[in-house]
């Protein structure tokens, strides 16, 4: 028996060898001076890690896109608040060139000048509100003012509110050379009634495109004739209400108001 178990072990331990020795013999042939000795990652996870960079670039660059549109928007808007947005001349406006035949035709462009004041005047004639009977009445005014046939206004209005040019933005009133000023003259005598609401309405409509166009100043003064205009304080209340309202929606300077009698 002890012969026999001998036997035994010495094969179980020749068997085990040699299982050993074979699996050593494969580790030494796959094996090499190349064979890292760590494992790798799967090359699946450099191409995530790529990836990833990718998304954070493209949202990085969008975040700089936005910051730069931002802050260049902010400087437009800052930019923006000390410029007055342009106003159109109103609708019922008709330029001098289009009714009197005596509208002086400069070769040159003229430099508008820049008025300081407004005047609130009248024409002392009758009233009207008919374009073909306002510009005869206007025409036979301007033979008979003086020497020159040149009236001292810038701008009339008709009891229809229309606004007819005459000095207009080229030239100063010559009734204050000692003040830059635009004079605007109802046509009609309001000694004894007011102007209408539609004359007054396009006395402020005048007003504020001359502010917004640069040709009035915006801190400007505003006279009115009370010695020939009745309720003129309640007009110039009136009208300053209107010019006002518009002003401020512009941003625009509020006016000083003055009366005197001439």
């Amino acid at each position: 028996m002890n012969v026999l178990n001998q036997f035994y072990v010495f094969v179980y331990l020749d068997h085990e060898s040699r299982h050993s020795s074979h699996h050593g013999e494969d580790d030494t042939q796959n094996a090499s001076e190349e064979t890292p000795l760590l494992h790798r990652f799967p090359r699946g996870d450099e191409r995530i890690n790529l990836f990833t960079l990718l998304v954070v670039g493209m949202m990085v660059v969008v975040l700089m896109s936005g910051l730069s549109i931002g802050v260049y928007l902010l400087i437009i808007e800052d930019n923006s608040e000390n410029v007055l947005p342009p106003v159109q001349i109103p609708p019922l406006f008709v330029p001098r060139g289009e009714w009197d035949a005596m509208s002086p035709h400069f070769s040159e462009p003229v430099p508008v000048f820049k008025a300081k004041a407004v005047v609130i005047d009248q024409t002392d004639t009758g009233l009207c509100s008919d374009l073909e009977f306002c510009i005869e009445l206007m025409k036979d005014l301007e033979e008979n003012i003086d020497e020159n046939k040149t009236l001292p206004y810038n701008f009339m209005i008709s009891s229809d509110g229309h606004i007819y040019e005459y000095l207009g933005w080229e030239l100063p009133s010559p009734l204050y050379r000692e003040l830059p000023s635009l004079v605007i003259a109802f046509i009609g005598n309001f000694a004894e009634e007011n102007p209408s609401d539609k004359q007054i309405q396009s006395a402020g409509n005048i007003i504020t495109a001359s502010v917004s166009n640069e040709y009035l100043d915006r801190n400007f003064t505003l006279i009115t004739k009370s010695d020939k205009i009745t309720e003129a304080a309640s007009i110039q209340k009136i009208l300053m209400n209107k010019v006002n309202f518009a002003m401020e929606r512009r941003r625009l300077y509020m006016s000083k108001r003055y009366f005197f009698r001439s």
